[in-house]
């Protein structure tokens, strides 16, 4: 299965915007009936760079957590064909297993191609992750700033913020 390029963990949807949206605590169905009209990503060969730019891991000493550490400041860079059926998905197929977790976006503005966006879940035992997005976005690129903050449990408390700018370079091979 092919990963589709806009979405980090539980995040949100790269759309060219046909209509300013400005919501503020809605539920995932209700962004998702709000944006069903907005063009979706072009389909073709996408070149998109990711760049740890921090990451606290709280109290978290495991293996794991430490990797993540050594990749601040790196980038990676991946390329990858976006056909016709993937490109013409629902933008929030990808949130749905969120939307059993108790999940709300504090806000979802998409004002032109500029968005600002927050979600945030809680589970049975309060713990939160919250998941922000800012930055532009457009059918052919996107240039935004995520961060992801998890709370609760001190252990487990901490975040990372990435950088991903991603753009359509052409056509996809054919294979």
């Amino acid at each position: 299965m092919k990963p589709r390029l806009f979405l980090l963990a539980a995040a949100l949807p790269l759309a060219a915007c046909s209509g300013d949206i400005d919501l503020t605590n809605a539920s995932i169905a209700e962004v998702a009936d709000a944006t069903a009209s907005l063009e979706k990503p072009e389909a073709g060969q996408w070149r998109t760079d990711t760049r740890v730019v921090s990451f606290d891991a709280g109290a978290d000493k495991t293996p794991a957590a430490a990797a993540i550490r050594d990749q601040v400041g790196d980038t990676a860079t991946t390329e990858a064909c976006l056909t016709e059926e993937e490109a013409g998905k629902p933008l929030f197929g990808d949130l749905s297993t969120a939307a059993g977790a108790n999940c709300r976006f504090r806000r979802f503005a998409l004002k032109g191609e500029q968005l600002d966006a927050e979600m945030a879940c809680r589970n049975a035992s309060g713990e939160t992750l919250t998941v922000s997005q800012k930055g532009r976005y457009s059918a052919s690129a996107v240039d935004l700033t995520a961060t992801v903050r998890r709370g609760g449990i001190a252990a487990q408390a901490g975040g990372m913020v990435t950088r991903i700018v991603a753009r359509r370079t052409g056509d996809c091979a054919e294979e």
